[in-house]
């Protein structure tokens, strides 16, 4: 009899065949070799014009990343305060149509930030889907909103700080997409010609920070 796959036993056999070593943490780009950083700010913080630019940016690039119909796993993690866990009411979970609980499998990551301290601990949700399932723009635009309440929309409903962190890893193309706040985001791949499209098409994004080390990756 053939053993069907959970999504997190498929989503770690997806990290360990095309990012061996990696964990999914910040800042993503400085734990791979293959990567890109973008900057997503433009102009005075905290206008609405600001934030406008932050979500098309962002929203511009995924779609560079990502076809409507590729299959991608969706990780959501939140850090653990006492026995809170992720919940099917959360806002991330109400932008995928159609979500079923049985679609969703969870896991834990210790130590994930602080290799001593027992108390950093991430609960993670991981969701195998494509992407024409997903309001991604309103995730985007959430994650933009993070650290500017009461902004909306929210990962948080509450209009506290977050610690929600959410990645896109393309099943397909073998990348990863990463929003960390309204400052930029990363794209992470394994194989260096799948980016190099991104790469030239936003080369004008690339946060000039990083640029000569990311140059460096396509002499």
């Amino acid at each position: 009899m053939r053993t069907v796959q959970t999504s997190k036993q498929e989503y770690r056999r997806f990290l360990a065949d095309n990012f061996k070593g990696l964990r999914l943490r910040a800042p993503l780009f400085y734990s791979w070799d293959i990567g890109l950083r973008f900057n997503l700010q433009v102009g005075a913080t905290n206008t609405d014009e600001y934030f406008k630019e932050v979500t098309r940016r962002s929203s511009t690039i995924f779609e560079s990343a990502f076809d409507s119909s590729d299959k991608l796993f969706l990780v959501y993690m939140d850090y653990k305060y006492k026995r809170r866990k992720v919940r099917f009411s959360n806002f991330t979970f109400n932008q995928i149509a159609d979500l079923e609980r049985e679609e969703i499998s969870f896991s834990r990551e210790t130590r994930l930030y602080e290799a001593d301290d027992k108390f950093d601990v991430r609960n993670v949700a991981i969701i195998k889907l494509t992407v024409n399932r997903i309001n991604y723009k309103n995730i985007l635009s959430a994650i933009g909103h993070m650290d500017f309440p009461p902004r909306q929309p929210r990962l948080d409903k509450n209009g506290f700080l977050t610690n929600k962190e959410i990645y896109f890893l393309n099943i397909d193309k073998r990348l990863i997409f990463h929003m960390y706040d309204d400052r930029g985001l990363d794209v992470i791949s394994a194989d260096k010609q799948t980016i190099i499209p991104i790469y030239k098409k936003h080369n004008d994004w690339l946060l000039d920070h990083d640029r000569e080390r990311i140059n460096k990756q396509f002499e």
